[in-house]
């Protein structure tokens, strides 16, 4: 692979996907895209280049180069500490929110309090943010508050790493980092060398494919934003935007969870911040 043909992939990525890919990174897009040039109809990075150039790059190879480029690094609870607040700082909250919404002379169907895992990958986090919610309504729920009441949207670019989490079952590596024994027998099922996720966990988590580059529409508004260890990647530029839309689709007074390396400093100042140990906590004032 040449430096034009790097450029040239580099800039279809930014296109399509908003990752910043800077001058060090050849060998990586070398590693990733090499394996998959006969799958996209190339014989060389030139060929891919030219089609790249021409438009003539269809939906599938397009979904091909995404979901090869994509990083989908993810785990059980990661982090920890932001579960730590989500159970003891924002689910009191939430569970405010049902009864408050039960109370009201109308009844809307299905989920009163709805949430957002933006890049659900394998579906680790929006799973993790269920097995919570499950934990906090068997303890505190006491027959007011149900599961059922709680609704959870994972999505992601990558129509790959989407079809592993809708499966919901993971490999004795998968569960082994950030699940503990107890939530293990509790949530998940042994099917041979897997476990798989239990129907009263996957039945409150839906997942869809997404991009967050396009605009937020026909999702709905949401309670809790979880989106942590994406905003890395992209451009000031494409954060702002980003973070824009983020906070008109949050209800009042409704959470948002960046990564432990992410912040907003001069990206936003629509948000306020709250902070709880090490983690920062975004709110939409009222």
């Amino acid at each position: 692979m040449n430096k034009e043909d790097y450029n040239v992939i580099v800039r279809y990525i930014f296109d399509v996907c908003g990752i910043v890919l800077g001058d060090d990174k050849e060998y990586l897009v070398e590693h990733r895209l090499k394996p998959i040039l006969d799958e996209l109809g190339c014989g060389s990075f030139s060929d891919l280049t030219r089609k790249l150039n021409s438009g003539t790059v269809n939906f599938l190879m397009r979904e091909k180069i995404i979901n090869a480029m994509t990083t989908n690094e993810t785990s059980f609870f990661r982090d920890e500490h932001p579960y730590v607040v989500f159970r003891e700082k924002i689910m009191p909250d939430m569970f405010e929110r049902v009864r408050q919404r039960k109370e009201r002379s109308y009844q809307r169907r299905g989920a009163k309090v709805r949430m957002w895992s933006v890049a659900a990958s394998t579906g680790q986090e929006p799973y993790s943010m269920a097995m919570t919610i499950a934990d906090e309504v068997n303890t505190k729920g006491m027959g007011l508050v149900v599961l059922e009441d709680f609704g959870i949207l994972g999505t992601d670019i990558s129509t790959k790493v989407l079809a592993k989490a809708v499966e919901g079952a993971y490999e004795p590596f998968d569960v082994a980092r950030g699940l503990t024994p107890e939530a293990l027998d509790r949530y998940f099922i042994k099917e041979k060398d897997f476990y798989v996720i239990k129907d009263n966990i996957r039945k409150i988590v839906e997942f869809k494919a997404f991009n967050i580059l396009e605009p937020f529409e026909n999702i709905g508004s949401f309670d809790v934003i979880f989106c942590r260890n994406i905003l890395i990647y992209f451009t000031d530029e494409v954060k702002r935007k980003i973070l824009a839309q983020l906070f008109q689709m949050l209800a009042p007074n409704g959470y948002l969870l960046l990564g432990s390396t992410e912040n907003m400093y001069g990206l936003n100042d629509d948000f306020k911040i709250e902070w709880f140990g090490t983690t920062t906590v975004y709110r939409k004032p009222t």
